[in-house]
């Protein structure tokens, strides 16, 4: 019976490895409101991490924060997305705030959500590192001090 059950999960889980889970297909806005296609993401050439945030969000911006002050110190520059969340009511504010910080990625608007809700994300800060392919390679929810250098580690792992 054990063995059988160890078979039954096995085939079960067999797929799970299989489905490689890629980035998907939406439309997200640029600081000018310009259409920015997900696909437009992936390069080929080079892995990158997405991290969601909104204004009101404290980890988020505690983690955008420890990004900047350790980027100097980077091997090579590293393609991270700061994707805000941001509904229409409180984009203004976000977007002044992104202005200002001199963050250390692009940042994008999904104020639908679409991508957010595409990829699972139900609280932030939420990351993503896909491959050079944009095939997902890894994620983690919420911040604590630290979690930006495994993120740096996953990235140039990757490179």
């Amino acid at each position: 019976m054990k063995r059988t059950l160890l078979i039954l999960f096995l085939i079960g889980a067999l797929p799970l490895g299989l489905n490689a889970q890629k980035i998907p297909a939406v439309n997200l806005h640029d600081k000018e409101g310009k259409e920015v296609a997900t696909a437009s993401l992936i390069d080929g050439q080079q892995p990158f991490a997405i991290t969601f945030w909104a204004s009101w969000c404290k980890f988020c911006i505690e983690e955008l924060e420890a990004l900047t002050d350790q980027a100097p110190d980077w091997k090579k520059p590293l393609r991270i997305y700061a994707i805000c969340i941001d509904d229409s009511r409180s984009v203004s504010c976000a977007r002044a705030m992104a202005a200002g910080s001199g963050w250390p990625a692009t940042i994008l608007y999904d104020s639908n959500s679409d991508l957010a809700r595409a990829l699972g994300v139900s609280s932030i800060p939420h990351v993503f590192v896909f491959d050079k392919s944009g095939i997902l390679s890894y994620s983690h929810v919420g911040y604590i001090p630290g979690d930006e250098d495994t993120l740096v580690e996953k990235l140039q792992g990757l490179q």
